[in-house]
């Protein structure tokens, strides 16, 4: 690594220009959210922008330390790093690392009620555990795996399940991560929306997800629950008869600190979401050895994927397949998404027609190049592929943030409720 008084190559501090204004955007994002982590990536950005001149000789340590971490690999993004350099801080300060000391009140997830980070000390105290950390927390984030710890994700594979009103169904996870959303039927979600209504999915009592809802309320309402009231509509989910995962990179959270790990991916002000987390990390552990358990399995995707689904449902089947990826094909460039698409579709118009069953996938992702952009900076665009015997459909759900917190319906609602019945 270069030295703290030695200067970046010119094109080093163009580049480093750029992850700036990148991780500005990023802050821009989750300053509503978060305003922890908009205020660590606030600083972060304003770091790298700084001057020589007057500069904290720290901060012209931080910049050659950022510069030789990104600069290392090539990313799939720029969320990446920034995501990994997070989870990695958020861990010292859940293991209580007395280098984070003085950032540790900060944190929502270990110190309820402490300062804000728009205090004016923390920008100083930041500073002082990144520097403290130094080397060793690089290093940590280049270790360190992206796990899926976003446990609200699961509502949106039981909605188009609802409005489908399938009995019974195999579920199939891709990019699984820990697979605690395969779990989703046995939390508990509560959708509103400004005028009134309220819609109910999930076994668990009292609703453990409160999520704000926009668009096709009469819609949906119709579509979940023939005759249901104006005001409240519970909607039973399907039998799950079997949960399959796939991930290049599983977790075992039955190893030393692996629970630890997933909840840092957590952003550090959002103890709801960790108890959300925490919640479900019980519920997999009263499943553990039983039918119901999640069986996850290691597939390299796409080259893996026909491989996997072929393993993943019965050779016998009796109920339709539920497949759904939410936030994964984010990380894929354009070659390897186009391949995954391909395989997934080719298996399930041959599974369809082979089997006489439908097969749903549900997809929740950031829009592509050259797909509708999204209505809010950040947010998820969520479809539904259904295979039956009468073709092929494609329909749009609607939009949501990654964090499932809000959800905008469309008018594919309508049209995916029509499907349902005998072929």
């Amino acid at each position: 690594m270069s030295g703290m008084g030695m200067d970046m190559d010119p094109s080093a501090s163009s580049r480093t220009q750029a992850w700036a204004a990148s991780i500005a955007r990023q802050a821009s994002f989750s300053r509503g959210y978060s305003p922890l982590y908009a205020a660590i990536l606030d600083c972060l950005a304003g770091w790298l922008r700084e001057s020589e001149d007057g500069r904290d000789a720290r901060v012209g340590l931080l910049r050659q330390r950022f510069w030789t971490f990104v600069s290392s690999q090539v990313w799939d993004n720029d969320l990446e790093p920034i995501l990994k350099l997070a989870a990695t801080l958020h861990s010292a300060v859940l293991r209580g690392d007395s280098r984070v000391a003085g950032l540790r009140p900060y944190y929502r997830t270990v110190t309820p009620d402490g300062p804000m980070p728009d205090e004016p000390g923390f920008a100083g105290e930041l500073l002082t555990a990144l520097d403290r950390l130094g080397e060793e927390l690089l290093a940590h984030a280049h270790r360190w795996e992206i796990q899926t710890n976003e446990t609200a994700r699961g509502v949106l594979w039981l909605v188009p399940a609802a409005l489908l009103q399938i009995e019974a169904a195999y579920l199939v996870e891709l990019g699984a991560s820990a697979g605690l959303n395969l779990l989703a039927d046995h939390r508990g979600f509560s959708l509103r929306w400004p005028e009134g209504p309220q819609v109910k999915l999930g076994h668990a009592e009292p609703a453990q997800f409160e999520i704000a809802c926009e668009g096709a309320v009469a819609a949906l309402s119709a579509g979940l629950s023939e005759g249901a009231s104006d005001s409240s509509c519970v909607v039973a989910p399907p039998e799950i008869l079997g949960r399959v995962g796939a991930d290049a990179r599983l977790i075992d959270l039955d190893a030393p600190a692996a629970e630890t790990e997933l909840a840092a991916c957590i952003w550090g002000d959002q103890p709801q979401r960790m108890q959300r987390l925490q919640e479900a990390l019980e519920l997999r552990r009263s499943f553990r050895g039983t039918p119901q358990a999640p069986r996850l399995m290691q597939a390299n995707l796409p080259d893996e994927a026909e491989e996997f689904l072929r393993a993943a449902v019965p050779a016998q089947p009796v109920a339709p397949v539920i497949l759904f990826d939410t936030y994964v094909t984010a990380y894929f460039n354009d070659v390897d998404h186009r391949a995954l698409v391909r395989a997934v579709e080719a298996f399930a118009r041959s599974w369809t027609l082979r089997h006489k069953l439908p097969w749903l996938w549900v997809r929740f992702e950031p829009p592509r190049a050259g797909e509708p952009a999204a209505p809010q900076v950040g947010w998820c665009r969520w479809w539904v592929e259904v295979w039956t015997q009468k073709g092929r459909h494609t329909i749009e759900l609607g939009w949501g943030h990654p964090h499932c917190v809000r959800l905008v319906f469309g008018p594919g609602v309508s049209e995916l409720a029509r499907l349902r019945g005998p072929e």
